[in-house]
């Protein structure tokens, strides 16, 4: 049986220092994604200790060009008043970020015969990609140029991304990461485009990637204030554990 946690869940980007405490990712060549480029706690710092610490990170992203503050904080570890009158005094987005799982078995099902589903390849990497943008897009063009370089960059390299993407009626209208280990089976980037949403399509793409997964258990990280974690509940995922993160903007 899998412990699951959320150690257990895929960070992006490269790691420029490590230890029992903290790790630190810095990926200079896309210094416009918030998840490349953070601190991850492992142990829960003072609150004195996290302002220098800010402040060296901010040193860190302004040499490569990143100009916002983000950090992870450890699993089921709330925050103390402290910080988060600090927080909302400096205008830090506080996030909740709940991680959730299922075996597969309970998401395998019939794919409709309206809907085709395919792994993503050389010859639809731009189906998938033209959905991607669609998501992207909203942090702007020039954060969707850098995610789209980043994965024709690495598409050919990836050995744990597998990419989807689905069509109705020869359209792309639907994609999906799943991030495969030797315990799991991870899904992110996870989106439909809005004019075709709750017709089936996302829990269809599930059931494709329920039966790849195989025996092994699917887990994916939801926002707790987002509404989307409500349909995966009533879809049978069970609620795993939460962590906080903090993102500064413009900083």
């Amino acid at each position: 049986m899998v412990q699951l946690s959320m150690d257990l869940i895929d960070e992006t980007g490269e790691i420029a220092f490590q230890d029992d405490v903290k790790t630190v990712y810095l990926t200079p060549e896309e210094p416009l994604t918030y998840y490349s480029n953070k601190w991850v706690y492992h142990e829960m710092p003072e609150f004195e200790q996290w302002l220098k610490d800010a402040e060296t990170q901010l040193q860190q992203h302004h040499a490569q060009g990143s100009h916002h503050l983000m950090f992870t904080f450890p699993e089921n570890t709330e925050l103390s008043l402290t910080f988060q009158d600090y927080l909302e005094k400096e205008s830090y987005e506080l996030g909740l970020m709940e991680m959730y799982a299922i075996e597969a078995g309970a998401l395998k099902g019939k794919i409709p015969d309206t809907l085709e589903i395919e792994w993503v390849n050389e010859d639809n990497l731009d189906d998938y990609l033209s959905i991607h943008r669609t998501f992207a897009i909203q942090f702007g063009e020039d954060y969707a140029d850098e995610s789209e370089r980043t994965i024709r960059k690495n598409f050919q390299d990836e050995q744990q991304v597998k990419r989807i993407v689905v069509y109705y009626q020869n359209q792309p209208v639907g994609s999906l990461d799943a991030i495969e280990t030797e315990q799991t089976l991870e899904i992110d980037s996870f989106g439909v485009i809005e004019s075709m949403r709750r017709q089936g399509i996302g829990r269809a793409m599930q059931a494709f990637v329920a039966a790849y997964a195989e025996d092994k258990p699917i887990i994916l990280v939801a926002d707790g204030e987002d509404t989307a974690k409500d349909m995966y509940i009533k879809q049978g995922y069970t609620f795993i554990s939460y962590r906080y993160q903090i993102l500064k903007e413009n900083a």
